[in-house]
């Protein structure tokens, strides 16, 4: 069983991992897909703990709470789209591995996720044998990629970038996501139920983590974290 039928992909021999009751979080909101991670965290370790999530705002909770070995997150999820859930995993948990797993697995997306911190990355076409080997080697310590992806050299002020939306709290990430949108204030508080002032407290601490001076800069800082090479 897995997200979807069949792979396009081949990896390389699986790194030698014993199991020892691993703690893993699962955050994906397709519950296909989620079942098929956590099958595949069985067979590698019987004993593991899973955690599954279905947003950000949740995995995030249980991050928080509880030094996961392994992260599986979707890139898409109801209250974050693109990098910067992954971006607030890394700041809540600078240690854990992270894999993102998703339906977009094309050699750009896939360079991105590396350049911003994650551990590997799982297409969500990969059948349930590469899942198991894809966590054996994540759980190992090894970075887990499709073969053939050359993800390239880092970028440091990527890298930096991505940091700085890491300290950003989930509530500032999405007031910074509506202000993209070009909503204001006023509209931005009534869609996130939130008093006018308490915005304006966001947007400074926005600017503050992010490093500018007004809403243009973060925008542009934002539509940097998202764009694809």
């Amino acid at each position: 069983m897995a997200c979807q039928t069949g792979s396009r992909y081949r990896y390389g021999a699986e790194t030698e991992w014993r199991p020892s009751m691993s703690q893993i979080l699962v955050a994906d909101d397709h519950p296909m897909c989620a079942t098929a991670l956590a099958m595949a965290a069985r067979v590698v370790d019987p004993a593991v703990t899973i955690d599954s999530a279905t947003t950000l705002a949740e995995a995030e909770d249980f991050a928080r709470i509880r030094p996961h070995d392994l992260i599986l997150l979707d890139l898409m999820l109801p209250d974050v789209q693109g990098f910067a859930g992954l971006a607030v995993l890394r700041a809540v948990r600078p240690a854990a591995r992270i894999a993102i797993v998703s339906g977009r697995d094309d050699p750009s997306v896939i360079r991105q996720a590396v350049a911003r911190g994650a551990s590997g990355f799982i297409p969500k076409s990969s059948p349930i044998d590469e899942m198991v080997a894809a966590i054996r080697n994540l759980l190992a310590g090894e970075r887990w990629i499709p073969a053939g992806i050359d993800i390239g050299a880092s970028d440091d002020r990527r890298a930096d970038l991505a940091q700085r939306m890491g300290t950003l709290s989930i509530a500032q990430l999405r007031v910074l996501r509506a202000i993209a949108n070009g909503h204001q204030n006023k509209q931005i508080a009534y869609d996130l139920q939130l008093a006018e002032p308490t915005v304006k407290s966001h947007l400074s601490a926005i600017f503050r983590k992010l490093g500018v001076s007004n809403r243009t800069q973060a925008v542009l800082a934002l539509q940097a974290f998202d764009a694809e090479d």
